[in-house]
């Protein structure tokens, strides 16, 4: 490859998503800062956007479309004085399935935002999934450790949720997740959700953990170089024998689970 081309591999997040990706050994000729670039793409003129810091060109949806674009085609991106010009290619081979899956990329993303797609999909879970009867708010700060909060048509006490969420398992199905202890503070609504998000299918396990706060005290504690952790971990299998089994859930059954709470805070308060 000539010091002034980049030669890259398309993967599936960058179809679904409209970006590409600049490869290290591409970055010399790219801004060093957040720029919109000028190209030269069929034929035509016009201007992407750069993001320095995650080395990615956006922009490109409907690009790919128009040639459709696979995952393994090829885009090449030639700079010409102050224009980068683009060219793709489609590749004939068939890739085996697993082959695909291990292309998926999320090396970018940062540890909020990670947190916050499996936030999301919680959210999603509760809303479809609930029968137009419960609602869910994000708190404007979650120094606390509440990060959704759940409220029942005509009922004025929520449930608090924690989400944890993990991207990677020690080892198949191994689920493991540590809470602060720090900021931690057990009461009978209040609740932690802990979601494994698989990279390769994009959304979360079929399986979540669903752990009232007040079980969760009795986790065993972990020491950290930024405080002690209660520690929490269990295969994600409904034949699971471990500790923390009963508290696993179908995630379709998640927004059932928190009705049932409900009914069970208002025998509670009455």
């Amino acid at each position: 490859m000539v010091q002034n081309k980049i030669v890259r591999k398309l993967i599936e997040v960058e179809l679904k998503l409209g970006f590409l990706h600049i490869p290290a050994m591409g970055v010399n000729i790219m801004p060093e800062s957040d720029s919109s670039i000028p190209v030269f793409i069929d034929n035509q003129s016009k201007k992407l956007k750069y993001n320095a810091k995650y080395k990615r060109l956006f922009g490109l949806t409907a690009w790919y479309r128009k040639h459709k674009l696979e995952v393994g085609d090829i885009v090449t991106i030639t700079k010409v004085q102050d224009k980068y010009e683009f060219r793709c290619e489609k590749q004939d081979t068939v890739k085996p399935k697993e082959e695909t899956k291990s292309l998926m990329d999320i090396s970018g993303l940062s540890t909020q935002a990670k947190g916050d797609i499996v936030e999301d999909r919680i959210k999603e879970l509760i809303v479809l999934h609930g029968q137009g009867l419960l609602s869910v708010y994000k708190p404007v700060s979650d120094t606390h450790g509440i990060d959704l909060i759940v409220t029942k048509s005509g009922m004025f006490q929520p449930i608090f949720l924690q989400v944890k969420s993990r991207y990677n398992l020690q080892k198949p199905g191994y689920f493991l997740m540590d809470i602060s202890k720090k900021t931690f503070i057990p009461h009978h609504s209040y609740f932690v959700a802990g979601a494994y998000f698989n990279p390769e299918t994009l959304e979360i396990h079929e399986y979540i953990l669903l752990i009232p706060s007040m079980q969760v005290v009795k986790a065993n504690v972990v020491k950290a170089h930024n405080g002690d952790r209660y520690r929490i971990a269990n295969y994600l299998s409904p034949q699971s024998k471990g500790q923390w089994a009963k508290y696993l859930i179908k995630k379709s059954e998640l927004a059932n689970k928190l009705l049932e709470k409900f009914e069970e805070i208002a025998r509670y308060i009455k």
